[in-house]
């Protein structure tokens, strides 16, 4: 079994998210734990923990597979996943990799449970600093649901990284999820362009989500494939639809600490809001789209 190697290769860290460009949390609006000094807009605490697990399960009943990327599992020796998060993936694709090396690397590691998953290696990195891995490590690497953790400027350096630390013939899949809702109504409409709008101010832009198989390419992929996975939304499509749903709303509150001071929005206003899109998603039937590519590393 192939050795992990750990370098102390480091790009230019990225500016930080002023604390004086976010206004003051309006009375009544309790803030919650989020790091510092990275820009990353979601919060950090056992709530957080609990939606990301959630979010990896209706994933998996939603496409039957932890995985987009056609692994063969005999050549799949050495696996990366990048923002790890509680370490869940991990810890499936170890069950499934048996005897492959599989490290997970995230900013912080507090949301790890204890014990640690078997089979897993985990180590703290912030992707946008650079990976402590040397060139054409990783059979597969692998990246989800960054978009509130990677600024809209630094997506070509980040996809870039990922295709350095994998081999040549290795695979790199991306995963995210946007702003798109099919059936969306009205009410909706509006939520979307109000979060978007302020993710802006802050260099977020989910429009990048709609590229990923271009970066790949740019960043030397090769037989790249896009796939654009919708996900019913609500009560009406079972279980998947309500777990996403429950998802979804939860994701969309974490933010409101942020959002509503950065709008001048009461946090009454952004709930009422927030229950008309989630109604309108039951009456129209929508569903939310995921953005997936992946690719090969090219041969130098």
């Amino acid at each position: 079994m192939p050795l992990l190697k750990f370098s102390r290769r480091r790009t230019a860290a990225p500016s930080p998210r002023s604390a004086a460009s976010i206004p003051p949390i309006p009375p009544g609006l309790e803030p919650r734990p989020r790091l510092a000094e990275v820009p990353y807009l979601l919060p950090k605490d056992a709530q957080e923990r609990k939606r990301l697990d959630l979010q990896h399960y209706l994933l998996y009943r939603a496409t039957g597979n932890h995985l987009i990327a056609p692994l063969v599992p005999e050549t799949t020796r050495t696996i990366l996943d990048v923002g790890t998060g509680t370490g869940i993936w991990c810890a499936e694709m170890a069950k499934l990799f048996v005897g492959a090396q599989i490290v997970g690397v995230d900013v912080s590691l507090s949301s790890l449970p204890h014990p640690l998953p078997g089979g897993c290696l985990f180590c703290q990195a912030n992707i946008l600093q650079g990976l402590p891995f040397p060139d054409r490590q990783f059979d597969f690497t692998h990246q989800r649901l960054l978009v509130a953790a990677i600024p809209a400027a630094q997506w070509p350096a980040v996809v870039r990284e990922l295709v350095r630390v994998t081999r040549p013939g290795g695979w790199i899949e991306l995963l995210e999820i946007g702003d798109t809702i099919h059936n969306a109504g009205p009410a909706t409409n509006r939520l979307l362009t109000w979060m978007t709008d302020i993710s802006k101010t802050l260099g977020f832009d989910v429009e990048v989500l709609h590229h990923l198989g271009d970066l790949l390419i740019e960043a030397g992929g090769q037989q790249v494939e896009v796939q654009d996975i919708p996900v019913p939304l609500g009560k009406w499509a079972g279980a998947v639809g309500q777990m996403l749903k429950i998802d979804v709303l939860h994701g969309y509150r974490a933010l409101q600490d942020i959002y509503c001071p950065r709008a001048q929005t009461p946090p009454e206003v952004f709930e009422a809001m927030v229950q008309a899109a989630a109604d309108e998603w039951e009456e129209r039937r929508a569903s939310y789209v995921f953005h997936a590519a992946y690719g090969r590393r090219g041969a130098p």
